[in-house]
C-alpha cells in the first residue's frame, strides 16, 4: 500500500483480512460449457448409427447422417475441456469435468437433470466428516431421528465408474446456484435452421440421463426426440426454456427498432454509412453469443 501511495479505509482493509467478497449479487453462480456436452453426446449418436448402418450395409444413408451432423455442429470446433485431478489419494491424476460428474452421479440423482444438477451439487474431496457422515446415512433410523442441530449438507458418492468415485464425493450447496451457459447461445425455437440444435441443447439440459439414448434414439431426429420426451421436463424448468426464449424475443425486438431508427434518419439525412451497421443488425441475427444466464424470474 506504501508503496503504490493508495488510500484503503479501515472497512476495506478488514473485509480483505476476513476475506469478504467486495461485491454484492442476489444470485450465486456457477459455469457450464454446453456446447461440448452436446458434442459429446452427438458423438456417441453418430457412431451409434454408424455401426447400425454398417450392418445393414446402408452407406448412402450412413454418408447423409455424417452431413446433417456437420451441418448441425459447423458453427462451433470447440473440444470438449477437462480437468486434470487427483485420485486413489493422489497416486494418479485423471481427466474429469462436469459432464463425467453428472453422468456418473449417484442412483439417488437419476432423476436430476443436468441444470438441476450444476446449480445444487458440487465436488469435493472426501475427508473424515464426509465418512462420518455417510456412515451416519447408512445406520439405523433412530440415529437419524436423534440427531440435534441443523441437518449437515447432503452427501452422494459417486458411481463406481466415476475416475474419482474412491475419493470424491457430491456435496449439495447450502445455497442454490444458477447456471450460467458459457460459449454458443441456445438458439430460438423458432428457427427452422437451428431446431434440431435447439431441441438438442434442451433435451440435455433439463432432461435426466446418463447416456445419449436416454434422450434421442439411433432412428430418431432430435426433434423427434424432443416431442417425445418433453414431459420428462419438470415445472419449474419450462419457466426457465421460456425465459431463455424470452431473452431472445427481446433481442429481437432491440434489434427491430434499431434498424427502424436507422431507417427514419437515413430517410431524413443521407449520411449514415450502410457499412458501418453491424452485420447482425441487416440479418436480424444476434450479435451476443457470450455468456447466457437464465435464472428463474
Amino acid at each position: 500500500m506504501l508503496a503504490s501511495q493508495q488510500e484503503l479505509s479501515g472497512v476495506q482493509v478488514a473485509s480483505y483480512l476476513m476475506n469478504r467478497d467486495d461485491h454484492y449479487t442476489t444470485h450465486r453462480f456457477q459455469g457450464l460449457f454446453l456446447i461440448q456436452t452436446e458434442r459429446f453426446l452427438q458423438t456417441q449418436l453418430n457412431e451409434m448409427r454408424a455401426q447400425q448402418k454398417l450392418k445393414i450395409a446402408a452407406q448412402d444413408v450412413l454418408d447423409n447422417d455424417i452431413y446433417d451432423d456437420e451441418t448441425i455442429d459447423n458453427d462451433n470446433n470447440d473440444e470438449e475441456h477437462f480437468q486434470i485431478q487427483s485420485a486413489e489419494y493422489d497416486k494418479k491424476y485423471v481427466l474429469v469435468n462436469t459432464r463425467i460428474d453428472y453422468q456418473y452421479r449417484s442412483d439417488n440423482l437419476n432423476r436430476m437433470c443436468l441444470y438441476d444438477f450444476v446449480g445444487i451439487f458440487y465436488k469435493k474431496k472426501m475427508n473424515s466428516r464426509d465418512l462420518k457422515y455417510l456412515f451416519k446415512i447408512a445406520g439405523s433410523i433412530e440415529e437419524k431421528i436423534n440427531q440435534k442441530g441443523r441437518p449437515p449438507n447432503e452427501r452422494f458418492l459417486f458411481q463406481k465408474q466415476h475416475p474419482q468415485a474412491t475419493t470424491y464425493l457430491m456435496m449439495k450447496y447450502s445455497e442454490s446456484h444458477v447456471p450460467v451457459l458459457y460459449g454458443p447461445h441456445m438458439p430460438r425455437r423458432d428457427r427452422d435452421d437451428t431446431r434440431e440444435r435447439y431441441c438438442r441443447a434442451i433435451l440435455t439440459l433439463f432432461v435426466p440421463w446418463h447416456t445419449v439414448t436416454d434422450l434421442c434414439g439411433i432412428s430418431q431426429t432430435w426433434e423427434d426426440a424432443f416431442k417425445f420426451r418433453q414431459h420428462l421436463i419438470l415445472r419449474h424448468l419450462w419457466t426457465i426454456i421460456e425465459n431463455i426464449q424470452l431473452l431472445h424475443e427481446c433481442k429481437k425486438d432491440r434489434d427491430d427498432h434499431l434498424l427502424q431508427v436507422i431507417a427514419e434518419a437515413q430517410a431524413d439525412n443521407d449520411s449514415i454509412d450502410p457499412v458501418l451497421i453491424r452485420d447482425e443488425h441487416r440479418t436480424g441475427r444476434s450479435w451476443c453469443p457470450g455468456v447466457l444466464s437464465c435464472p428463474v424470474l
